[in-house]
């Protein structure tokens, strides 16, 4: 039986989706359309992207689950968006975040790129983002950074078995709010009480929407203790007309799980796509980022008829390890490449891209020069020890500060001339150099005693022939 994903949101994001008066983009110049989106943000985090178009925010009333947001709107996060179509940009008048769960992590497999939040698994691609907020800024994680008993939030495309998360964001430790939504079983109306994954919810002092009915699929929001949530927030699901004319035109957009080869459907941001009349174009397998054009059922509001649907980006592979700097050599025919002293090699599963303009890119795009970052595998080899690469991400700019940034693993650390080699440079520092690791401060002679051969830093600074002369070193990982 499909799931019965959250009727009023989809409601409301039937309302709010990629209506498009026509196919063709508007020219630059042309009378502005009115347009409404749903899909996952792209670009940057200072120039963030929908449908590969940069998004105009100003003024833009933004909410995360329908409470008021003020925070930043992300690369990886999943929206949906009402706004104008100027040509070149989307002008927003609103945009709302949607999350799928929140809560502590009670299991992490950084190999297989899993984790287990509130008894729902979470799978990992190269294009999940992992982020963390420090301070007034977000700074970007590997799975490897998380560990068990973090609180995370997480967005993407959920099934009856899971999540493929786009987005994950680690919280302060402490934090008990939970997110999650599944099926109610063992429903006790009189005490109020239901399992939802292992988990007792306490729904007496709940705001509830719906009836509550023993299977239904539920939205809870509460607080944790121990196995029981004490609910503040619970919604039952069902299904009904979303009064949506089956003659609008939709886009969604984002990775698809559940792919069903005999009925022709997959899910896709709470949508079951039927894709039985559709174009396709590109190889539909879980995991796979498609574009897909259709229409929402007049009378289901979780089922969309798919037209057309056009595979992004294929389905690609937990990042394990992250390097950041010039493309120093490449070899097009034999899909192989090299940032400094580190060399990797691609295939057909590898997420090639450019940030600015979002979109997929081909190999042969990638050219002597270019500054990438690369997620790649660092226990998958060829037979030259070259690296696989999960995701090469063309940038268009670096550091904010005009500064170029480099990052990788430490070798050939000297504590006494404060010295180490990165991407096949040798890393120089002075007292004036910033020092940091876990958000504190460093002296230099402090940093270097703990700095170890084989430790992931990203460094900021110039560049004068082999020898970079480092203004920021950040231990990222170990």
């Amino acid at each position: 039986m499909a799931k019965e994903v959250r009727f009023s949101r989809l409601v409301w994001l039937a309302l709010g989706l990629a209506i498009l008066a026509s196919c063709q983009l508007n020219p630059s110049g042309s009378i502005p359309q009115a347009v409404q989106v749903a899909g996952v943000v792209g670009g940057t985090e200072t120039k963030p992207t929908l449908l590969g178009k940069p998004l105009d925010l100003q003024g833009t009333s933004l909410t995360k689950e329908g409470e008021p947001y003020g925070g930043s709107v992300l690369p990886g996060m999943v929206v949906v968006a009402q706004g104008t179509d100027q040509g070149n940009t989307l002008r927003l008048q609103s945009l709302e975040v949607q999350v799928e769960l929140k809560g502590p992590i009670a299991a992490l497999d950084v190999n297989a790129g899993t984790l287990t939040v509130l008894g729902q698994q979470v799978l990992t691609d190269a294009n999940t983002r992992i982020y963390e907020k420090v301070g007034g800024s977000y700074r970007t994680l590997l799975l490897a950074d998380l560990a068990i008993g973090d609180v995370v939030e997480v967005q993407g495309t959920t099934t009856e078995t899971g999540i493929l998360a786009t987005y994950i964001e680690r919280h302060p430790r402490g934090n008990n709010e939970v997110e999650l939504e599944g099926r109610a079983t063992n429903l006790d109306e009189p005490a109020k009480h239901f399992t939802l994954n292992g988990y007792t919810v306490d729904y007496g002092q709940a705001h509830v929407v719906g009836t509550p009915r023993e299977g239904a699929w539920v939205e809870v929001k509460g607080t944790l203790s121990g196995t029981l949530i004490q609910a503040t927030k619970v919604v039952f699901k069902t299904s009904g007309n979303n009064q949506f004319g089956a003659s609008r035109r939709v886009e969604l957009e984002g990775p698809i799980l559940g792919l069903d080869p005999t009925q022709k459907t997959f899910q896709l941001l709470g949508y079951t796509v039927d894709y039985s009349a559709a174009n396709v174009v590109g190889t539909l397998v879980d995991g796979a980022y498609v574009e897909a054009k259709g229409q929402v059922d007049a009378n289901d509001p979780t089922l969309f008829h798919a037209q057309l649907v056009k595979v992004k980006y294929p389905k690609s592979y937990p990042a394990k390890a992250e390097a950041k700097g010039t493309v120093s050599a490449i070899d097009h025919q034999g899909n192989t490449f090299s940032l400094g002293s580190l060399g990797f090699y691609v295939d057909a599963n590898t997420v090639l891209k450019r940030d600015d303009p979002d979109g997929p890119i081909a190999f042969t795009d990638i050219q002597v020069g270019d500054y990438v970052e690369v997620q790649y595998d660092p226990t998958r080899t060829d037979a030259d020890m070259r690296y696989y690469a999960v995701k090469v991400e063309v940038k268009t700019s670096q550091d904010g500060e005009g500064m170029e940034e480099w990052e990788g693993p430490v070798s050939h650390l000297d504590a006494t001339s404060y010295t180490f080699q990165l991407l096949g440079y040798t890393v120089t520092t002075t007292e004036a150099t910033r020092f940091e690791w876990r958000d504190q401060a460093y002296s230099r002679a402090d940093f270097f005693a703990l700095l170890q051969n084989g430790d992931r830093v990203e460094v900021k600074g110039t560049l004068s022939g082999t020898t970079i002369a480092a203004e920021k070193v950040e231990l990222k990982g170990r």
